[in-house]
């Protein structure tokens, strides 16, 4: 589970937003809030930075999968 649409949506943010603030096309967006695709490290980084919100906090499963 990943909570990347919630904290998007608490900053009032829509997908093309943080797309462009994350440098990250916004199907990657819906598709991870989706849960379509797996994350790739960049791309969480990316996400994280333009959300000012911790890795672990945003995909707390995939955190963990990414540490090992």
């Amino acid at each position: 589970m990943n909570n990347l649409r919630s904290t998007r949506k608490e900053q009032g943010l829509n997908q093309r937003e943080l797309a462009e603030r994350s440098h990250t096309p916004q199907s990657t967006v819906s598709e991870l809030e989706r849960g379509v695709r797996k994350p790739w490290v960049g791309v969480v980084r990316r996400l994280s930075e333009a959300l000012n919100t911790p890795i672990q906090q945003l995909f707390p499963d995939e955190w963990e999968r990414m540490r090992d």
